[in-house]
């Protein structure tokens, strides 16, 4: 008892002297500087220990710009896997965990989705055909479709593009991974999700105050809980700055496209061999629907991650790493 009050004592105090710190020093705050400086970090680790280079794609549509990060030296003897994240930031922020392991075994793209990171379209569509569409013509002008030989591995948000890349262009893809999607989800399903969550899909998808971000990361993950709650406001406001604000109002958009769309009420036909990966204890998409969609999709496996939420990519990196690279290089 008397250790935990010195605890509690301690962050107080560290609390009041991170708060002082801050309006000694507003003006420097005021702009994104110490996100934008790990953003910056992360660069120099994809490209210096990953073999990962940045790309920036123009389409041929003439409206939309699509940013990857891809192999820097890629190897014949080696599958291309193309891997899609989910709402929570860039490609970058959520993919930090496994893109050393992955570039070992495979030839990687990485793309940023359309509104998300550095990628953009002036086209006013925001549904997931407009992301798989973009995805698709970045891969094409890569070479990466070309020859077949490519897996797609998506997580969240990008399950859904993933699925309709396969649904649209099945030539393309030779094996899937879905990692926590609530692909096929009826809206009955979907509204009863939000509710839990308070039932505003832009205060949870795209955070606007600190508290909004906390929730985000407390609805997402089930370990690790705790580091948010240190983490001083004015670092995750800048957070936010920098993931979110620029393209604010599309992200929302893209949010409740995918929560209106009533086609999602049907399961998609997949004959790829397809992983599906979930964490026991996801409060987004609840493990009951991963068996829903292993049960749908006869040529699939189902693993789970226990003591995972729905943050798989961070909570359990390795073994989702490990599971990713068996079955894909499986003959």
């Amino acid at each position: 008892m008397a250790s935990m009050k010195l605890v509690l004592l301690f962050r107080r105090y560290l609390s009041i002297v991170l708060t002082l710190f801050q309006r000694l020093f507003s003006r420097l705050f005021d702009f994104p500087i110490l996100v934008q400086i790990a953003d910056s970090f992360l660069s120099l680790y994809f490209l210096a220990f990953c073999d990962l280079r940045p790309v920036t794609v123009d389409l041929d549509d003439g409206e939309t710009t699509v940013h990857f990060w891809i192999s820097g030296h890629r190897r014949i003897s080696r599958p291309n896997l193309v891997m899609l994240h989910g709402y929570g930031g860039n490609s970058k922020w959520q993919f930090v965990y496994q893109v050393s392991d992955l570039s070992k075994s495979f030839n990687l793209f990485i793309p940023d989705l359309v509104f998300f990171g550095k990628s953009y379209s002036k086209n006013s569509d925001r549904s997931v055909e407009i992301q798989a569409r973009s995805i698709v013509g970045g891969l094409r002008k890569l070479g990466c479709v070309e020859g077949g030989g490519t897996s797609v591995y998506s997580i969240s948000y990008g399950g859904f593009v993933a699925c309709k890349m396969v649904e649209m262009w099945p030539e393309m893809v030779e094996k899937l991974v879905i990692v926590s999607s609530g692909v096929g989800f009826t809206q009955q399903q979907k509204t009863a999700e939000m509710k839990k969550h308070g039932g505003d899909c832009s205060k949870m998808l795209v955070p606007k105050t600190p508290m909004d971000l906390r929730m985000l990361v407390k609805i997402s993950m089930n370990t690790g809980l705790a580091f948010v709650d240190w983490v001083p406001d004015f670092i995750l406001s800048q957070f936010i700055e920098v993931m979110y604000e620029k393209n604010r109002q599309e992200l929302i958009e893209l949010a409740k496209n995918l929560l209106e769309r009533e086609e999602e009420s049907e399961l998609p036909v997949i004959s790829q061999k397809t992983l599906i990966v979930w964490g026991d204890k996801d409060k987004v998409f609840p493990l009951e629907h991963g068996y829903r969609l292993q049960r749908h999709l006869q040529s699939s496996r189902l693993e789970i991650i226990k003591g995972s939420g729905h943050a798989v990519n961070i909570e359990g990196a390795t073994t989702l790493n490990n599971l990713i690279t068996s079955f894909v290089l499986s003959v």
